[in-house]
């Protein structure tokens, strides 16, 4: 029978200098990808918001028509996240105070941290109680943005940003008193 031989010094594992150099390693490649991975996850929460207002936008319209009564599109910054509600209005004033609004919608349906994104209008409301604001009469036809007439020669926007920089942004502009409503990126949002 042979004996197997048991050295003192083992061969297998790895020595602290080759963990060393793995651990160094695996740092740097994460300090190559973090800041585009936390881009990437602001260009999600901002194209999520958008297209939540575009579709938003579009099924008051359709509301409006459908139904023959005004509907706004209401928009608040106020609260830890965003939001924003659809209400039916008489007339051609949206003169309902948040309170009253029930129906709020979180942005990004509650996957977006608080804090993380905010709307801004184009051009800025001037007294109201509510952000941004667009009203649609019964024929789906843009009545008022913020209470006032629609722009038609600079439009308005709806715009998406994130709070902690510039970019990414993303808007929703209206053009038309029709109420034709488009996507925009990151230059198309000033």
């Amino acid at each position: 029978m042979k004996r197997q031989r048991f050295s003192k010094r083992s061969t297998e594992g790895f020595t602290l200098l080759e963990m060393l150099v793995v651990i160094i390693m695996i740092g740097v490649m994460f300090a190559i990808a973090a800041p585009s991975w936390v881009a990437f996850l602001n260009n999600q929460r901002v194209n999520t918001a958008r297209n939540q207002v575009f579709e938003t936008l579009r099924a008051a319209q359709s509301e409006a028509k459908r139904t023959k009564i005004n509907r706004a599109v209401v928009f608040d910054n106020n609260s830890n996240t965003p939001r924003m509600a659809t209400i039916p209005v008489m007339g051609d004033s949206i003169d309902t105070p948040k309170s009253n609004v029930q129906n709020w919608q979180t942005l990004g349906n509650g996957d977006i941290k608080p804090g993380t994104i905010k709307i801004n209008s184009v051009p800025a409301p001037a007294s109201q109680p509510f952000d941004a604001s667009v009203l649609f009469d019964t024929y789906g036809n843009v009545v008022k943005t913020n209470n006032t007439a629609l722009d038609t020669t600079n439009g308005y926007k709806i715009v998406v940003g994130v709070v902690s920089s510039t970019n990414p942004r993303r808007c929703v502009a209206i053009k038309t008193l029709l109420g034709a409503v488009q996507e925009g990126t990151d230059t198309d949002c000033q």
